[in-house]
């Protein structure tokens, strides 16, 4: 008699025990994945806070003055400035630094206007650019480099991931809103030292708490835009990213990768590394400092000469 073959199959235990095991690898594969991800993007981030840092002394050097925080709005020419920052329309710091960022054809097509049309983008205006080291890679509240929020067209803006202290580019001893926003400072603001004081710190490109990207409060962080609310800067305090106080007030403490529908306060700077925020020092360097760090030790981080020397490390 011929003798039948017998295959064996697995069974319901067996085929369950792989699945399990194979759930486990899994879940100890995303976490270190995610870990990857988030160092790449928090190196990205670094370099690109470095190469502003690095842009805004080149310009001081050439130009003997810091540029101006922003304009009083898109539509305004800026006239309390340095001479050579005046006579611009719509620009904030960040319009200035482009030559200085690789950017200068760029900063000449606009023709000191931001609401100017450029033929880079397909006839769109300069204020719609997304510029690559104006964006973080880790913020997910932006699309193609642009706000997600339709309040006040903000979607049609590019995003700045990061900011602009006022404290450093504004003017809190101005006598007016005008002379406040534009500044007219030279290194020699950072009274405390370059190495003690906050230059450049991180922003969402959409930030609220109302849930919804249509419904307010829901705010954005636009390079270019020197419109209220839309600003990119901090120290301002205040939701239409204007001053109203004089003098240098407590500067309010960042957040630490905040739900940007739900969780994030605009008055405030916002990183989207859970390990902390990334700043860039007057003198160019960078850092990152703790979410747990206290506030009043990033008040003092933040303002240039109150005559303290604080322990960020």
């Amino acid at each position: 008699m011929r003798r039948q073959n017998s295959r064996a199959g697995f069974t319901l235990i067996e085929l369950l025990v792989v699945i399990a095991i194979i759930a486990i690898l899994i879940s100890l594969l995303v976490p270190a994945v995610q870990k990857v991800r988030e160092a790449a993007a928090r190196t990205q981030c670094t370099n690109n806070l470095k190469q502003i840092g690095l842009a805004t002394h080149s310009i001081n050097d050439a130009n003997k003055v810091l540029p101006p925080m922003c304009a009083p709005g898109y539509t305004n020419t800026i006239t309390l400035a340095a001479p050579m920052y005046n006579n611009v329309t719509g620009f904030t710091v960040f319009g200035f630094l482009l030559p200085y960022l690789d950017q200068g054809s760029l900063y000449e097509a606009s023709g000191m206007d931001v609401n100017t049309l450029i033929p880079l983008v397909t006839g769109a205006a300069f204020y719609k650019t997304p510029v690559v080291v104006y964006l973080c890679p880790a913020d997910a509240s932006t699309t193609n480099g642009r706000s997600q929020t339709p309040l006040g067209t903000a979607d049609q803006w590019a995003v700045g991931n990061y900011a602009a202290n006022y404290f450093i580019f504004g003017n809190p001893m101005g006598t007016t809103t005008a002379a406040c926003e534009q500044g007219n400072n030279k290194l020699t603001v950072f009274q405390d030292g370059t190495s003690n004081t906050v230059m450049f710190a991180e922003r969402y490109g959409t930030c609220g708490t109302s849930g919804s990207l249509g419904a307010n409060p829901m705010y954005a962080s636009l390079w270019s835009d020197s419109n209220l609310t839309w600003r990119p800067v901090f120290c301002v305090n205040n939701i239409n990213q204007q001053p109203t106080v004089t003098g240098y007030t407590t500067c309010n403490m960042f957040q630490v990768a905040p739900n940007p529908m739900t969780q994030c306060v605009s008055t405030s700077a916002q990183s989207p590394h859970p390990a902390g925020m990334l700043v860039c020092l007057g003198d160019a360097s960078v850092r990152l400092l703790s979410g747990s760090m206290p506030s009043t030790v990033w008040a003092q981080a933040c303002d240039p000469q109150d005559g303290l020397t604080p322990n960020i490390d």
